[in-house]
């Protein structure tokens, strides 16, 4: 992305900070979706959560360790110092795309599309299959799995993304079998087919020197 956005002539700070703009914007899109599709379904008879108390305690005690390191400098220094250049490049960019409406409609609504999409999928892989569990679940499954897939050393997240998918598609009330064979369907539509194309089309913006 940073190579062709210098490429057709973008200044490489302009572009890093573009990048990064689209980074945040991207990630809070994405809790956003996660935290009201889980807000529904939750609500829902197909897909209750429960989370137990420990977790709570858990996440307040991690909480509570990362603020007492914050306190100390030479931990500031190696927390802050990384990111501290790109924050400063990010920062002034999404005040630029803050004033531009029409901007801040472009790129959310793109990232909405994107995310949209690959529900649909999922939803109609899992209903090629019968017995599935209710779409607002189907997304949370999606969203989560979408996460774990960014967390995983694999490319594409490959399997990390099919185990977590299809776990929370039986967690949902899905048969496991037809979970397995639903999540499946979606990977190859979504991550096997586009491959040939994809190869293909970075190689004619390679050879016209887009990037």
């Amino acid at each position: 992305n940073l190579r062709y956005l210098q490429k057709v002539g973008i200044h490489p700070a302009l572009a890093t900070a573009s990048i990064g703009v689209a980074q945040v914007g991207a990630f809070g899109v994405h809790t956003l979706l996660l935290i009201a599709f889980g807000l529904v379904a939750g609500t829902g008879s197909d897909f209750d959560f429960h989370i137990p108390t420990f977790v709570f305690f858990i996440v307040g005690a991690l909480v509570v360790v990362a603020a007492v390191a914050l306190l100390f400098p030479q931990v500031r220094r190696r927390v802050v110092g990384p990111i501290g250049p790109l924050l400063k490049q990010v920062g002034p960019r999404l005040l630029t795309v803050a004033q531009t409406p029409m901007k801040l409609v472009e790129g959310f609504g793109g990232m909405l599309l994107l995310n949209a999409g690959y529900i649909a999928c999922l939803i109609a892989c899992c209903h090629a299959f019968g017995d599935a569990p209710g779409a607002a679940a189907i997304a949370v499954v999606y969203l989560t799995g979408s996460v774990v897939g960014q967390a995983a050393p694999t490319p594409g997240g490959l399997g990390a993304v099919e185990l977590a998918m299809s776990a929370g598609l039986t967690a949902a009330g899905m048969d496991s079998g037809l979970a397995v064979s639903a999540v499946l369907l979606y990977r190859i539509i979504t991550f096997w087919l586009p491959v040939l194309p994809g190869w293909l089309a970075l190689n004619w913006l390679t050879k016209h020197k887009y990037v």
